[in-house]
């Protein structure tokens, strides 16, 4: 695909970073990013990992805001619930503190997950590879198989790039990647006020019986 630009679009912690080291793994490209990136704040390795200094071959920009162009987009989705507690995480860890009602309810620099989501259309929008994170990480050769079909290229072979062996090189930064592990620990005001803003798009998406009473 010879395009001026293509987006690799997500909802922060939603597996953005996960993606960019599958696709230098699989296609020997560095994904750039819009914002300032210090790779040493994690680990010479995780720099590695995703590439750095490598040429960006398809010219593929990571972006967390929703743009308004019609270059084509590799758009990541996850588990709402799952993607708002890994980044209160993130917040706390590298950024400032932000409350899971705040991230909730999108008092972010990037907007509320569902609106997020609701402004690129992934599912509607010209030329977008809609990905699910659950499906990524369970099955990373076949995610690199749709990015190369949706690239136009044949993939490498595909070393280890587990979840966990990710979390080895960059504990801080790769948590656990568990949905289930970061649900359960939402508070039933937090899972309520959830529900009330991204209940709708929950359903529309499927991750809504993953979210069930028992779970709570």
């Amino acid at each position: 695909m010879h395009v001026e630009r293509i987006w690799l679009a997500s909802y922060p912690r939603s597996g953005n970073t996960f993606l960019r080291v599958l696709l230098n793994a699989a296609f020997d490209t560095v994904v750039n990013s819009k914002y300032d990136e210090d790779y040493s704040a994690f680990s010479k390795k995780f720099g590695e990992l995703l590439g750095h200094g490598k040429r960006n071959n398809f010219n593929i920009i990571k972006t967390h805001e929703v743009e308004s162009d019609e270059f084509p987009t590799i758009y990541v989705v996850r588990n709402g619930r799952a993607s708002f507690v890994s980044y209160y995480h993130f917040c706390r860890n590298f950024e400032t503190t932000r409350t899971m009602r705040d991230i909730i309810s999108g008092i972010t620099p990037f907007g509320s997950w569902s609106a997020h989501f609701r402004g690129w259309k992934p599912n509607e929008r010209a030329n977008t590879l809609l990905l699910r994170f659950e499906d990524i990480t369970a099955d990373p050769s076949t995610a690199v198989r749709q990015i190369g079909e949706f690239l136009g290229v044949e993939p490498g072979e595909l070393p280890d790039v587990s979840f966990g062996a990710l979390q080895k090189s960059s504990p801080e930064f790769f948590r656990s990647g568990s949905n289930e592990c970061n649900i359960v620990e939402i508070d039933g005001e937090s899972i309520e006020l959830f529900d009330e803003i991204h209940g709708d798009l929950m359903r529309e998406l499927g991750y809504y019986p993953e979210c069930s009473k028992k779970e709570r």
